[in-house]
């Protein structure tokens, strides 16, 4: 019996048979049918493929400042939104944050659908730009009335501004030039806008005056109008209030702040100071080296040791200026400074704060920023030069910030109380609050008071600008690579091909 075998992959004999038995006309329509399947066929996979990548999709920033890249705090925040928050990115398309903005809130949105983000051509779109400034207030005369990005859940709303985004450089400004874009705070200030609508209360801050503080409507260099931004960005309250005309410090303060105080607080202020932490007030005290507040029995009774001194390092001194300004690269585990292993903080003169020893039962006291080993706690103040003596001097390493906590207990019965307390309060004036890591080290210290550590370490990101010089030679050469010798070669490539397919 003979088999009779066909070619692999050849039609069977039967079908080959009749297809050439159709005439030529028909074979040509079927043929066309076929191909018209199979594009209709392609179109409609490569739609479906479209379709489902546009809604599941991975995103990976491989910059080196990881400018859209979020930390796990943020991402926590979106994913915790129980009610729809909307931003409007209220911005000229031209405007030189409006690439980043836009960026960052897409992911922002990408993580949780209930962030809704809309664009607004202030110049284009003037009907929707009438609309929004009617309905959030803005002043069309202010010179960032043009760009902003406006929060919105509910009935509570909050915008930030040019300035509220990014730190600039200004170095080039006077030589005709725009500020440089240093570093880009969208994440910092995104985040803290979505708390601050979500949020049901706002938190209210006192901080004190009448004993030499520094002032938070100043805008001068030694001023804290940075400062008080920055605490009106994370959605807290600010007053500003004299102890001497109060007979407490009531239970919706949330948090006290001591900022650089040059004169002694009365004994009616210090009681009404005790009386608060005792009952789990939060306080906050930047106290200056060569000042005497009148604090330190107040804070001894808390296990907090302030030195009267100046902390030095050689070790770390920058140039050109005395050892006495502090950069602080050393920290401890505590969770307020945890995440600040790669910034550093600059300290323009600070006082030894350490724990005293032995602690008050119940209380933990922990360190916060110390000096390297060669540092010291310089006890001869009027001192121009420092050297260190043996049996007077704090030896290294010298701690100049310090938490203290007291947990709740039930006997006896007693609120949880926390405290930072550091040794200097010019590193956070208007002149010092964006230097490298400063603003986190407030921020952190801020967030831990008051029981928001999931937001610590969102810190500002840098913006590279990487800009390439060429020579006028240099520019003939890439021209003439450009336009001759790289089309020159694919002509060549062809030319070859064509000759060997002809051989």
């Amino acid at each position: 019996m003979n088999a009779r075998l066909t070619e692999p992959g050849a039609p069977p004999r039967g079908v080959a048979r009749k297809w050439r038995a159709l005439p030529s006309a028909r074979r040509s329509v079927f043929s066309s049918l076929n191909l018209l399947a199979t594009a209709a066929l392609i179109g409609v996979l490569f739609i479906m493929v479209n379709f489902v990548a546009s809604r599941r999709y991975a995103r990976w920033d491989w910059t080196r400042a990881r400018i859209t890249d979020m930390s796990d705090q943020t991402r926590q925040t979106l994913l915790g939104l129980r009610e729809p928050v909307s931003a409007i990115v209220f911005y000229q398309p031209s405007h030189r944050l409006y690439e980043l903005v836009g960026d960052l809130l897409r992911e922002y949105a990408r993580v949780n659908p209930k962030l809704d983000v809309e664009f607004v051509d202030p110049e284009q779109d003037l009907a929707r730009a009438q609309q929004l400034v009617g309905e959030f207030q803005i002043d069309v005369n202010s010179a960032e009335a043009l760009n902003l990005v406006i929060f919105k859940s509910g009935d509570r709303h909050k915008y930030l501004s040019d300035t509220d985004l990014a730190d600039y450089d200004t170095s080039t400004a006077g030589l005709g030039g725009e500020p440089r874009v240093k570093t880009f705070k969208g994440e910092a200030a995104f985040t803290a806008a979505i708390h601050g609508v979500t949020q049901d209360e706002q938190p209210l801050l006192w901080s004190t005056t009448g004993h030499g503080e520094k002032a938070l409507d100043s805008e001068e260099t030694q001023g804290l109008t940075g400062l008080r931004q920055t605490l009106e960005q994370q959605n807290m309250k600010v007053e500003t209030v004299t102890l001497l005309e109060r007979t407490e410090i009531p239970a919706e303060v949330k948090l006290l702040l001591i900022a650089g105080p040059t004169h002694q607080f009365a004994e009616q202020e210090l009681a009404l100071l005790e009386a608060y932490v005792q009952r789990g007030g939060r306080l906050l005290a930047l106290i200056d080296p060569l000042a005497d507040a009148n604090l330190s029995t107040l804070l001894r009774r808390w296990g907090i040791a302030l030195g009267a001194d100046i902390v030095v390092d050689p070790e770390r001194q920058l140039p050109f200026v005395s050892a006495a300004n502090l950069f602080v690269t050393d920290y401890t585990e505590h969770p307020i400074v945890r995440k600040m292993k790669t910034l550093m903080t600059l300290f323009p003169l600070a006082r030894s704060v350490r724990p005293h020893e032995p602690p008050p039962q119940g209380v933990t006291v922990e360190p916060l920023a110390v000096t390297s080993d060669k540092g010291w706690g310089e006890t001869q103040t009027s001192n121009q030069q420092f050297q260190f003596n043996d049996g007077e001097d704090l030896p290294g390493p010298v701690s100049i910030a310090v938490a203290a906590e007291r947990g709740a207990s039930a006997e006896p019965p007693a609120p949880a109380t926390r405290m930072v307390v550091i040794g200097d309060s010019e590193f956070v004036v208007n002149a010092q609050l964006t230097n490298v890591g400063n603003r986190d080290f407030f921020l952190g210290a801020l967030y831990w008071l008051t029981e928001q550590e999931q937001r610590i370490g969102i810190g500002p990101k840098p913006v590279e600008s990487i800009k390439l010089n060429l020579t006028s030679g240099q520019l003939t050469g890439l021209f003439w690579l450009s336009f001759l010798t790289m089309p020159l070669c694919c002509g060549l490539v062809g030319a070859a091909v064509w000759w060997r397919r002809r051989q």
